[in-house]
């Protein structure tokens, strides 16, 4: 019987394992169509070293330990923008660096530059200090602390503070990951920034998973905006996203998008 036991639990351990995907690059095509703009996108992140699923294929640990380099453009019908970016992690450190561009259809343009330093106290818990210099305003330097809290084995909550440096600018962001087993999965997700002389801002967003290939989002903010829509991977590498925005009190203001998502 004992033997038996172990035979099974090996079986169940073994199937735990191979069920976890990684990849080492991910990119992202999508396209926005509304009444008053229209936006295509592209951005793409190249991992050094594998990044493991949590099961479904577009989920991943909270906070992320891989060295990486990044980029991105978008295009609507007022500005583009530009990013390019890079992290480098070894032992508990982490450095980065990245450069941002806004060309505006008036002809200016913004530049912003950021140096990232953090520390990790622990596997779960990392301190993150960034400093922007802001070619068209003020410089100013911003500090996260991000904390991974781990429920079970696979459930977890995340959860990262902000804060800049004269406090004028404040956020709490959280996420709950929730194995659901037998292959459905569900998350919640939400933003809350306080900043002086401005209204404060939230966001909410839902994920549930029928499997780790398909699922349905849904998303509402302080300003009545909401979205929905589902996304399905053909295949390990490869998924479509597609869905549909509104204002609750303007609902004119409709629009429709889509995403193609390349994982390798």
């Amino acid at each position: 019987m004992k033997k038996l036991a172990v035979i099974i639990s090996s079986i169940l351990l073994s199937s735990t394992a191979a069920a976890a995907d990684s990849y080492n690059s991910i990119s992202n095509l999508s396209y926005k169509n509304s009444d008053n703009n229209d936006t295509v996108a592209v951005d793409s992140i190249y991992y050094l070293s594998p990044k493991k699923t949590l099961g479904p294929y577009d989920q991943f640990e909270y906070i992320n330990k891989q060295t990486n380099v990044y980029g991105g453009y978008a295009d609507d019908d007022s500005d583009d923008v530009t990013k390019v970016g890079g992290e480098y992690f070894i032992n508990e450190f982490v450095v980065g660096a990245s450069y941002e561009n806004t060309d505006l259809d008036s002809g200016s343009n913004r530049e912003l530059y950021k140096l990232t330093g953090g520390y990790f106290f622990n596997p779960d818990l990392l301190a993150k200090v960034t400093l922007v210099e802001n070619k068209d305003g003020d410089d100013y330097a911003l500090f996260d602390l991000a904390y991974n809290y781990m429920l079970n084995s696979t459930d977890y909550v995340g959860v990262t503070l902000t804060s800049d440096d004269d406090f004028d600018y404040r956020a709490v962001a959280a996420k709950y990951f929730i194995d659901l087993q037998q292959g459905n999965y569900l998350t919640f997700e939400g933003k809350y920034e306080s900043i002086d002389d401005a209204e404060n801002q939230w966001v909410a967003e839902t994920n549930y998973y029928f499997s780790k290939a398909t699922s349905v989002f849904a998303n509402y903010n302080k300003q009545d905006t909401y979205s929905f829509g589902a996304q399905h991977f053909i295949n390990k590498n490869i998924g479509v996203k597609v869905g549909y925005e509104n204002n609750a009190d303007d609902s004119d203001n409709d629009a429709y998008f889509a995403n193609m998502r390349f994982q390798f």
